[in-house]
This record gives structure tokens, C-alpha cells and sequence, in this order.
């Protein structure tokens, strides 16, 4: 490939890989991060864009790893001169790095990441981008027993994706809301939030069964095991779903079930 490429379109192929990132655009971000590294390699790009292609690249690795068996385990390469990088790539760095502790159950860790993150949040002019913060924080609060903190942010998160018509980030922002309520022992609200889920990922058949084994916890908690166990092996029915980390869990359901 002639090295004709200017570095602004190389900037807005990786912003447009990174927004199918946000949007979990599975199989388009895969198509992208091929073409966004031939036209890396075609160019002599700057600090500025090696620093985003390796952020959005270490992103692209968690994404990937997210139904896995196994954890992200690549390590995030610190910026020794973080201060020379401009506002929008710091909270980018602090952000992605708190989605790696997050990854590594390093919870309180994620949390001061993210904060450094919060303070940089105003360079961002992206909505998709802010509603994901947002759907993180949440998460980690929730991992963190905060439950209405974490509450609030996923509620603010679901509002965005919502009106970006950003359809699985939404539905997994139902998923942690149900959650939430079950552990409130709110478990009927928790089955109504799922169900409604469940109707919205009907084309989504990874998250369908996310949404299934997740009814199937709620069945759980109520100790209605014989209709935990039907969920479960729904949920399992789906190839997308049984041999990822969740569908492992499915399967350790069955082995401690006392029924």
C-alpha cells in the first residue's frame, strides 16, 4: 500500500473503530481492527495517534475477552509523559485502565481510575462515549455491594444508550438494574426488568441467554430451583453462550444445585 494515507483518516478509522467498540459491534469492530492496523502500518503516524490506536487497541482486548473463559490479561503500557498527552487521550488512558482493573476484580482500584477519569470527562464530546463511563462506574459500584450508587449510574447510562438506539449496551444496563433489585430482594421487579430484556434481545442471541441465565439466578434467589434449572439450560442451548465464561458458570449451577 502506497503511503499516500494522511494521519486525520487514520484518526477517523480508529474513531470509527472505536465507537463499534462502545456500541459492541462484535463483528464490525474485528473488520475494523484489521483495516485500522494495514493502515497503522502504511503510515508514519505521531505520539498522539500511536497513543490512541494502543488505547483503542487495548479496548478492542477487553471487548474480545468479555465472554471468554479466560480474563484480559495483557497489561495497559503506562504514558511516562502522560501530562504532554492532550486532555481527551488522559481520559482515555485513566478510563481504559480502570476498565482493565475492573477485569482483574481490582475493584477499588478501577474506582480511583475512573475518578481521574470523571475529572477529564468534560474533553469528552461523545455521548455514546459518556453513557459507557457511566455503564462502568455502575459496574463497579455494583461489584462494590454500592447498590444505589451504582444504580444511578447505570440508570443515567441505559437513558443514552437508549436514545442512541445503542440496543445490547442498554439491555446489559437492564441486566445490572435487575441485579441490583435482586439483591435488594426486589426479586419481582428484578423478573419484570429481565423479561422485558429478554423480548428486546430476541436478535441478539449472546445476550439472549445472558438475559435467560440471569432469569434463571432470579428463580434461584427466590429458591425456585426447578425453574432456575429450566432457564439455565436454555441459556445453554445457545452455542454463542455455552462455551463463554457465563455458560461455564451455568454449568457449575447444575454441579452445586441442591435439588
Amino acid at each position: 500500500m502506497e503511503r499516500t494515507i494522511s494521519s486525520e483518516k487514520v484518526g477517523a478509522k480508529i474513531v470509527e473503530w472505536y465507537s463499534c467498540l462502545i456500541s459492541k459491534s462484535y463483528e464490525q469492530a474485528i473488520l475494523l481492527k484489521n483495516e485500522v492496523k494495514q493502515l497503522i502500518s502504511s503510515i508514519d503516524p505521531n505520539d498522539k495517534l500511536t497513543a490512541y490506536y494502543s488505547l483503542v487497541h487495548f479496548k478492542y482486548n477487553i471487548l474480545v475477552s468479555r465472554y471468554n473463559k479466560n480474563k484480559c490479561s495483557q497489561k495497559i503500557d503506562p504514558f511516562d509523559e502522560i501530562t504532554k498527552i492532550d486532555d481527551m487521550l488522559k481520559y482515555l488512558y485513566y478510563f481504559v485502565s480502570g476498565q482493565y482493573e475492573f477485569t482483574q476484580e481490582r475493584y477499588l482500584s478501577a474506582v480511583k481510575m475512573f475518578r481521574k477519569a470523571e475529572r477529564l470527562l468534560e474533553y469528552v464530546n461523545d455521548e455514546a462515549e459518556e453513557a459507557e463511563f457511566y455503564q462502568y462506574n455502575g459496574l463497579v459500584y455494583y461489584r462494590l455491594n454500592q447498590y444505589l450508587v451504582a444504580s444511578s449510574y447505570i440508570e443515567q447510562a441505559k437513558l443514552i444508550f437508549d436514545r442512541l438506539q445503542y440496543k445490547e449496551p442498554s439491555i446489559n444496563c437492564q441486566i445490572v438494574l435487575a441485579g441490583i433489585h435482586q439483591e435488594l430482594k426486589n426479586t419481582e421487579k428484578g423478573e419484570k426488568i429481565l423479561k422485558e430484556a429478554l423480548g428486546q434481545a430476541i436478535d441478539i442471541p449472546i445476550v439472549y441467554a445472558q438475559v435467560l441465565r440471569t432469569l434463571g439466578l432470579n428463580k434461584q434467589a427466590q429458591q425456585k430451583y426447578a425453574e432456575a434449572e429450566i432457564y439455565f439450560k436454555q441459556a445453554l442451548e445457545y452455542p454463542e453462550h455455552k462455551d463463554t465464561i457465563f455458560g461455564v458458570k451455568n454449568k457449575l449451577q447444575f454441579s452445586q444445585r441442591p435439588f
